[in-house]
Order: C-alpha cells, then structure tokens, then sequence
C-alpha cells in the first residue's frame, strides 16, 4: 500500500459497540474535500447513556434514521473504488461493518498504524503520549468536535495529510472548526433536524444554524420554532410530535430563505 495517497475517501462509524448508529466520509481529490457522506442509522435497539453521552447521539435522531441496509448501498456507491483511510480502521470500523453483514474490500490505510510506526522510531518533533485520534487531534491544533462521525473524519483527513507528508511538529496555530456567530438573525430560535438532505450534511446544517445564533436540539417540545426536513426523509415520530404541537415544518429551501430576512 501506497502511504502517499492524494485521492482517497476518509470514513468513520459511530457504533453501540456491535450496532452502527453513524457513518461519515470525505472523497478526497487532489487532497481537496469533493463530496460529504454522513447519516445516523438505526441500530433497532436502545443506545444506553454512556455512548450518547460519548457521541452525542440520542435515540430521538437514530430511531428516525435509516436501516443499516438502506444506508449501505448508498455509503458503497458512495466510496467506490477508493482506498478507505481511517483511525483504527482495521481492528474496529472494518470488522463492525463487516459484523453487519457488510465485509469490505477496498484498499485500507490506517492512520494508527502509520502514526504508531512514526512514534515507535522517534519521529515525531515533539513529545506525543500515544497516537489515539484525539491525542494527534490536539497535537495538530485542531479545533474541532469529536466523536461525530463526520468531524473525525475532516480530523482524521488532517492527520493523515500531515503524517503523509513528513509534517511531524506540533503545531504552533489553531485550525478552527467551530461555528462562529455572523449575526444573531436566528436568534432566540429553536430548530429540530431530522431526515437527510441532498444540500448539505446534518451536522454541516446544525453549525449553519448555530452561526446565525439558532439553537438545534435533539427533539421537538412545545418550545420548538422549527423542525427541518430532509427531503429524503419519510414522516417520522418528529413529524407527527411536530403536528401534535403546532411545530412549523421546513425544507432546506425554507431555512435559507428565513436567513436571507
């Protein structure tokens, strides 16, 4: 295998343990993020406290999700024929998928390894404890959430560039991905996001409402503005709370035109 890859795609789940409840990719060309596949799944089972505490994923956002087999084609078609980089990819995310019922054989390369070998023949320019994802995270100064399955993927595409190319200090400035507020046009709103969306990924529409002073939570209460809904979505329990509660229901196009007032 190839370590000095420039077209390849990023992937990461987020599981139970055994059940997939979240999978992120980044296709990669020229090292330029070219497309974004993320999705809850649902696990058909309850996710217990510790692992929504972990990720941040509640039953509220995988009981309204797809199957793993209704995911799964897509997330294939998705990948093609790339060479799958990922964080422990080989000890955990391939054997998870594969435990589902969906072995892959694409080309693997990963980080862990390749960061382990650097670490274990003293390469790295300054000292690194161990060579866990979120350790390489703050090594490289980057700002980001972790544990959603989309975010250690854009992490994880960082980290791989940077072992790739030789570039073993620590960094010196902050790469920032937090929401920043450009106004407060949403403000004092509160929005649920359920379904998927052709325009843009979940977690990419939640930062979007957050930068606008919104606030996105998990499920719909009386005091919800707002549930937006992917167009790929059916009607879900959100849909129905939402009618019970009188909850304004909304597409993508809506969402941008309430930010254009």
């Amino acid at each position: 295998m190839d370590p000095k890859l420039h077209d390849y795609t990023v992937f990461d789940l987020e599981t139970t343990g055994k059940k997939i409840i979240q999978i992120g990719a980044l296709k990669v060309r020229d090292d330029q993020t070219v497309a974004k596949f993320s999705t809850y799944v649902n696990p058909l089972e309850k996710i217990n406290d510790y692992v929504s505490h972990l990720t941040g994923i509640s039953n509220y956002q995988t009981d309204a999700a797809p199957l793993i087999d209704e995911v799964m084609p897509d997330f294939l078609d998705f990948v093609g024929d790339d060479t799958l980089v990922g964080h422990n990819i080989l000890s955990f995310d391939c054997n998870v998928l594969a435990d589902n019922g969906y072995p892959v054989a694409n080309p693997k390369l990963d980080t862990l390894l390749l960061a382990n070998s650097y670490k274990k023949r003293g390469l790295f320019a300054d000292p690194i404890s161990n060579v866990r994802l979120s350790t390489l995270k703050e090594y490289y100064g980057i700002n980001i959430n972790s544990h959603i399955a989309i975010s250690d993927c854009i992490t994880n595409n960082i980290v791989y560039q940077k072992l790739r190319d030789g570039d073993l200090a620590k960094a010196t400035e902050i790469i920032d991905f937090t929401p920043k507020q450009v106004d407060s046009r949403l403000a004092g709103q509160r929005f649920v996001i359920t379904g998927q969306f052709h325009q843009a990924t979940r977690y990419e529409l939640t930062s979007l409402i957050q930068s606008h002073g919104g606030k996105v939570t998990g499920s719909v209460s009386g005091v919800t503005d707002y549930l937006l809904k992917g167009e790929l979505d059916h009607v879900t329990g959100k849909c129905k709370k939402a009618a019970e509660k009188g909850t304004a229901v909304i597409g993508y196009e809506d969402l941008m035109l309430l930010l254009q007032k």
